[in-house]
């Protein structure tokens, strides 16, 4: 038995878990340096800007969401170069610029600019394609 309670004491839970923790790291307070963005306190703790989304939507904690932190993303040309010419991943992007993938993608459709569909979608296109042409 006593060996149990060793593992359940080295067992630690995420910082991520804690809700206080993760609003002053977030938001900031005298305790915590704060005011850091997801990408930023994902960074730190070794997980995507993604998960630390998860995880504030699971403690309800507010995001500055509506304030858009990083100016290129309001800079459509910016964007489609990223995106299009660089062909970097929503999530290459939002980690660049200190923001979720879902933002990223929302300022893609905000300018009209064409998502890419998934790597499946693309190969069983392109199978389809060399058998419709041999007809």
């Amino acid at each position: 038995m006593p060996e149990d309670n060793e593992e359940e004491e080295q067992t630690e839970s995420s910082p991520l878990d804690d809700a206080e923790y993760l609003e002053a790291a977030y938001h900031g307070d005298e305790l915590v340096e704060g005011g850091a963005t997801q990408a930023e306190i994902g960074e730190e703790h070794g997980v995507t800007s993604s998960t630390v989304s998860h995880y504030m939507k699971k403690h309800e904690i507010t995001t500055r969401a509506n304030s858009v932190s990083d100016e290129r993303l309001e800079d459509p040309e910016w964007l489609e170069e990223q995106y299009v010419d660089e062909e970097k991943t929503m999530q290459e992007i939002a980690d660049e610029v200190g923001c979720s993938d879902g933002t990223v993608m929302r300022r893609l459709h905000k300018f009209d600019i064409e998502v890419r569909r998934s790597a499946t979608e693309s190969d069983d296109e392109e199978e389809a394609e060399p058998a419709e042409a041999e007809e």
